[in-house]
């Protein structure tokens, strides 16, 4: 019989975010606050050799963990656009290869988060797609079980769309927003932690997209003749997210569409990964 699960693992789309690095990948990560979205990434593992795949993050995380297994995965959205993509993948292949290996889980979160920050495609992505909570903040930067996550109350029916209009590679964004980040970005954090409501959470995510070259004029313009709808909206790399009532999602997607705007419609994930036995 053989001997397999499946993780099931929420998108994750930062909106603001401050990098803090120390000399342990452990405590290194970010603070900020981000919508986990669902469907996201299933993760497929299978008892046996194997783990290679077209990311290198996979084989990393098993050669990590002194695990071996076959992975295969999938999800709605692409590599490389702000979904964190890379980090639902590197988490998803270490909960389901520890799962069965009769492993803690906590440590295999653990150890996804080490290989995301040491690869650098990512801070805070593995904290948030392991704990849930719709509009997550970080409050302390850090892995699973090192870190601290906090929630946003927001409304019940809550839904989003998303439009991804270039890439990025993660590495290379961090070293060009450095500057912003540390001299603007953290100031529009810091008020955001102050006051973490869900109207400031709209308000100030757009701000941090605008400043950090996000949501550009272009971007902005082609959405305009939709905003009526909207809550609001921000973007983070290549990936624009708008939130909305469920009973507007038909019309707004119709009215982007008019307008040029290809989309995609998610639910906000409450939970973090689950791993289910098949």
């Amino acid at each position: 019989m053989r001997r397999r699960v499946k993780v099931l693992v929420p998108l994750h789309v930062t909106a603001m975010w401050l990098p803090v690095y120390t000399d342990n990948p452990l405590t290194t990560g970010s603070i900020g606050v981000g919508v986990l979205l669902k469907p996201g990434a299933v993760v497929e593992v299978e008892a046996g050799s194997g783990g290679r795949g077209p990311i290198p993050h996979i084989s990393a995380v098993l050669k990590r963990l002194g695990l071996s297994a076959s992975v295969r995965f999938s999800a709605p959205v692409p590599l490389g656009a702000g979904y964190g993509l890379s980090a639902a993948y590197t988490l998803g292949a270490a909960l389901g290869a520890s799962a069965l290996a009769g492993r803690p889980l906590i440590e295999a979160a653990q150890t996804a988060h080490v290989v995301e920050v040491e690869m650098g495609t990512g801070l805070g992505d593995v904290i948030a797609e392991f704990y849930g909570g719709g509009i997550e903040v970080r409050v302390k930067p850090g892995a699973p079980g090192v870190g601290v996550v906090d929630k946003v109350p927001h409304p019940r029916r809550l839904a989003a769309l998303t439009h991804v209009f270039r890439r990025e590679d993660t590495s290379s964004m961090l070293v060009r927003l450095r500057d912003a980040l540390r001299e603007r970005g953290a100031k529009l954090v810091e008020k955001f932690l102050e006051q973490p409501t869900y109207d400031s959470f709209l308000e100030l995510s757009a701000e941090f997209s605008r400043v950090m070259g996000f949501l550009t004029p272009e971007v902005e313009g082609r959405i305009r003749r939709c905003k009526k709808q909207m809550h609001g909206y921000y973007a983070k790399k290549g990936v624009l997210v708008v939130l909305l009532d469920v009973n507007e999602v038909e019309e707004v997607e119709e009215c982007l569409m008019r307008e040029g705007v290809e989309v995609k419609s998610f639910g906000l994930s409450h939970v973090g990964a689950v791993v289910l036995r098949e």
